[in-house]
């Protein structure tokens, strides 16, 4: 039985490579949500409900994630039990989000909604100060460019 050889620092992603990716998903993630409410507004519309949609929405992406996931469901480390504890959470809250966002589309224009769902990344730095102390750092850098986000996408929305 042989052992893996130690990774070598060329082997090993560098702070700015695993930056410019994470940057990449997150645009890839927004590209994923801006055109989901496009086309969410048009089955809310035209072909079901909110619910209805909010469930066929969940299911689809709760058997995608189970599939790409079923093979490291046997790593589950001495921290499961809580670990899991929080996904529910966290995928209770995700669920509910989905669900708003099917209602506040069905009731109103994408082009009004849309810019109020972009205004998450506020909430998102209020949580994180609060529930992500010593794991997250909130600088006033970071606090000015979610309000540029937010305010970018407002006024491209209202103009």
């Amino acid at each position: 039985m042989t052992q893996a050889a130690p990774a070598t620092a060329a082997a090993m992603p560098t702070p700015r490579r695993t930056l410019i990716t994470g940057v990449a998903f997150a645009l890839a993630a927004a590209m994923a949500y801006g055109s989901s409410q496009v086309i969410t507004r048009q089955i809310i519309g035209n072909m079901a409900p909110p619910l209805v949609g909010t469930l066929i929405s969940l299911f689809w992406g709760t058997l995608g994630f189970a599939l790409l996931s079923a093979r490291n469901l046997g790593d589950r480390g001495d921290h499961f039990g809580r670990g899991a504890l929080f996904f529910a959470a966290g995928g209770l809250f995700s669920a509910m989000g989905v669900l708003l966002m099917f209602y506040a589309l069905g009731l109103g224009q994408v082009v009004v909604i849309s810019p109020v769902l972009a205004t998450n990344p506020l909430f998102t730095l209020l949580f994180a100060s609060i529930f992500l102390r010593g794991v997250e750092r909130i600088t006033p850098r970071v606090v000015l460019g979610a309000l540029l986000v937010v305010a970018g996408v407002v006024v491209l929305s209202a103009f």
